[in-house]
C-alpha cells in the first residue's frame, strides 16, 4: 500500500501550526459576525481535510460574544485619536526605541481575542451592592522615575498602552484614569488575574469542608485523572505551581506554546462539534509529567484549570455558577461578568473572567480587609487570605497560592498577560487596578549598559515593572495607614 503517513505527533503539530495561523488570522481580521462565522467554518473544513476528513457543523454559538472585551467602536476611535495627538505618546515610543531598547505594539486594543472564538457563560450579580464611595485626590500628577525619565501617573496611562487605572484608598475611590475609549462600564479581559479568584474559591470550599485537605491528591476529587500525569498531584502543589506537569505558555514560538495549543484544540472541538480537537478536560488529561511534584516552581495555567475542575466536582455545578454563588453575589459586585468555556461548558478558569474595573477593585479590597466586605460579612476565611498571599520558598518568595508578590513591602497582586494587575498593600490601605493591552519586546532585559553586548537579549514586555514604580509612588504619596482594628 503506497503513500506517506504522518506520525500522530507530526500530524498533531501540523494541525496545531495550521490552525494557530488560521485562528490568529480569523481573530485579527475585522469582520461582521456573519463573515467571521464563515471564516471559522472554512478554517474547520481545511483542518478536517488535513486530518483525513470529518463531518463538521456550521460555526456559531449563541453564548459567544464576539470581540467581548472592547469598548464601543465610536469610543475606541475617539479615545485612540485623542491619545495619538498627545506628545507624551510619541515621546515614549522614541525613548523606548533609542534609550531602553523596548518595543511595544502601538495598537488600540488587545489583539489576542480568544473570546471571539470560544463561548462564555454568565457570572450574575445579586440584589446586594457593595457601594464604593469617592474621595478624589490629585494622583494623576504624582511622579515616579522610570528608565531615566520622570513621568506622571497620567503619562503612565497614556504612554504604556494602558486602558484603565483605578486606586482605592481606605475603601474609597481616590483616582481613576482611562484611555482608548475605555470606561468603568466596559468589561475587560483580565487574563490570569482570574487565577486569584479560583484560589479564593478553593479557600471557601476548604472552609466549608467540601475539600478536606490540600494534601489530598487530585484524583480524590477528579477520579477521571487516575492514570494520567496528574495522578497523585496534591491540591497544594497545584496552588503553588509545583505540579511538575508540562506547560509552557512563555515561549513566543506558537507551535510549542501550550496555551495556544489548548485554544486551538478547544476551537477545533467547538466548530467540529467534537469531531476534531479536545475539550478542556481532554487536553489537560493528555499532558505529560516533566518533573516530580513539589520540586520546582513552574507557572502552569493547567494547574488552575484543574482547581476549577475540582470546584465543579465538589459543588456539582458549572464554574460560572460556583463563582456567582460563592463570590460574585455575596460580595455585592456591581456588574455582571463572563467566564470563557469550552464547547461543553467547562471553564477555562486560568483566564477569561471578563470584569469591570471596580469589581476587580472590590476583590482586591476584600483581601485587604482579610476576606470581609465593608459591612462585616465574611466571604473568604481570614486564614486563607493570610496563607494564600504568603510567598513560597521554591518560588524564591515570588508566588503564593495563585498570588504574586506585590510592588511594596508586604503587598501582593493578581497578575495577568499584557499587564493586568490587582495590587494590594494592606500597610498603605491601598488597592490599585491596572487594565491594559501592553505587548512588546524588551531587547535589554536587565537594563544594563547599552555599550555592553552582554546586556542584550529578549524578554516579553508588558509594562509590569513600570506599573510597580507608579504604584509605589502613589503608595508613598498616600502614606501608610493604621492597622485595621478588629
Amino acid at each position: 500500500m503506497g503513500g506517506t503517513h504522518l506520525s500522530d505527533t507530526a500530524r498533531r503539530l501540523a494541525v496545531t501550526a495550521l490552525a494557530a495561523a488560521a485562528l490568529l488570522l480569523v481573530v485579527a481580521t475585522p469582520a461582521r459576525a456573519a463573515d467571521r462565522s464563515s471564516l471559522e467554518e472554512r478554517l474547520t473544513r481545511v483542518v478536517a481535510t488535513l486530518t483525513g476528513g470529518a463531518e463538521t457543523r456550521a460555526a456559531g454559538n449563541s453564548e459567544n460574544e464576539s470581540l467581548l472585551a472592547t469598548p464601543p467602536l465610536a469610543d475606541l476611535l475617539a479615545g485612540r485619536t485623542e491619545l495619538t495627538l498627545d506628545p507624551a505618546f510619541w515621546t515614549q515610543i522614541v525613548h523606548n526605541l533609542l534609550v531602553s531598547q523596548t518595543v511595544v505594539l502601538p495598537v488600540p486594543v488587545d489583539l489576542v481575542k480568544v473570546e471571539a472564538l470560544l463561548p462564555t457563560s454568565p457570572v450574575d450579580t445579586g440584589a446586594r451592592n457593595w457601594r464604593l464611595a469617592r474621595r478624589d485626590k490629585p494622583l494623576a500628577g504624582v511622579t515616579y522615575e522610570w528608565q531615566g525619565r520622570t513621568k506622571t501617573i497620567s503619562e503612565f496611562v497614556r504612554s504604556t498602552e494602558t486602558d484603565a487605572v483605578a486606586f482605592i484608598h481606605k475603601g474609597r475611590i481616590v483616582s481613576d484614569l482611562y484611555a482608548n475609549g475605555w470606561s468603568a462600564d466596559v468589561r475587560h479581559q483580565p487574563w490570569s488575574v482570574t487565577k486569584s479568584f479560583v484560589s479564593a474559591l478553593i479557600g471557601i470550599a476548604l472552609d466549608e469542608g467540601r475539600i478536606r485537605s490540600l494534601a489530598h491528591p487530585i484524583q480524590r476529587y477528579v477520579p477521571e485523572l487516575r492514570g494520567t500525569a496528574w495522578d497523585g498531584t496534591t491540591l497544594r502543589n497545584l496552588l503553588e505551581m509545583e505540579s511538575g506537569v508540562h506547560w509552557d505558555e512563555g515561549t513566543p514560538v506558537l507551535i510549542v506554546n501550550t496555551q495556544v495549543e489548548q485554544w486551538v484544540q478547544m476551537a477545533l472541538d467547538l466548530f467540529s462539534d467534537g469531531q476534531l480537537g479536545q475539550t478542556r478536560n481532554e487536553f489537560l488529561a493528555s499532558l505529560p509529567r516533566v518533573a516530580p511534584q513539589g520540586t520546582k516552581f513552574s507557572y502552569n495555567s493547567g494547574n488552575t484549570q484543574l482547581l476549577a475542575w475540582v470546584l465543579e466536582k465538589v459543588y456539582g455545578k458549572p464554574f460560572n455558577k460556583v463563582i456567582t454563588q460563592k463570590l460574585w453575589k455575596p460580595m455585592g459586585m456591581a456588574g455582571d461578568a463572563m467566564v470563557m468555556t469550552d464547547r461543553v461548558g467547562d471553564a477555562v478558569a486560568s483566564q477569561g473572567l471578563y470584569s469591570r474595573i471596580f469589581d476587580l477593585a472590590r476583590f482586591g479590597e476584600l483581601f485587604r480587609n482579610s476576606g470581609r466586605t465593608p459591612d462585616g460579612r465574611r466571604i473568604v476565611p481570614a486564614r486563607w487570605v493570610k496563607r494564600s498571599t504568603r510567598m513560597t520558598e521554591i518560588s524564591d518568595g515570588s508566588y503564593g497560592f495563585q498570588w504574586w508578590a506585590g510592588p511594596t513591602r508586604g503587598s501582593y497582586e493578581a497578575s495577568g498577560f499584557q499587564g493586568q494587575k490587582i495590587s494590594v498593600s494592606p500597610r498603605h490601605c491601598l488597592t490599585g487596578v491596572r487594565l491594559s493591552h501592553t505587548l512588546g519586546a524588551n531587547l535589554r532585559p536587565g537594563g544594563g549598559d547599552p555599550a555592553d553586548p552582554g546586556s542584550y537579549g529578549f524578554e516579553v514586555e508588558m509594562g509590569g515593572g513600570e506599573w510597580s514604580a507608579a504604584y509605589r509612588a502613589v503608595a508613598k504619596r498616600l502614606g501608610t495607614c493604621r492597622p485595621r482594628r478588629r
